[in-house]
């Protein structure tokens, strides 16, 4: 029963460090190692969308955390066009439902803190310019 509802059901994962572990590869890689390691369990998994969370781990802080945060916005957007007959990313909620209507995941950007902003609030209608949709 629980199985059946899994698969009707829309299935969200609001947190993944996907993002992490495809920019520590080469950027030439990003959009394959997604492919290949990541969209198998996403589709095992039943998920339909993937939120990606741009977390800046302590070794980019506080120096590297912009140019982190603007590699980790890039590899997102590098994966979903190196990637687009199984997901998209995805800017409002009707791309999302969109997305799901073709049997896509819908990728949704995320920033988790954030030190590449400190202060700067002023900074967060760029970082929503570049795809984030989701602060925290």
């Amino acid at each position: 029963m629980s199985a059946d509802l899994h698969h009707r059901a829309v299935v969200a994962d609001t947190h993944n460090d996907l993002l992490m572990a495809v920019t520590a590869r080469p950027p030439r890689r990003w959009a394959s190692f997604f492919r290949d390691r990541w969209l198998p369990q996403l589709h095992e998994g039943g998920v339909n969308i993937q939120v990606l969370p741009v977390f800046i781990d302590d070794r980019h802080r506080p120096e590297g955390a912009l140019r982190e945060t603007l590699r980790m916005i890039e590899c997102a957007h590098t994966l979903a066009e190196g990637n687009p007959d199984h997901v998209r990313l995805c800017l409002t909620g009707q791309h999302i439902d969109h997305t799901l209507t073709e049997n896509k995941i819908a990728l949704v950007l995320a920033l988790e803190s954030a030190p590449a902003l400190d202060t700067n609030t002023e900074l967060l209608p760029t970082l929503h310019r570049l795809g984030i949709r989701i602060a925290s």
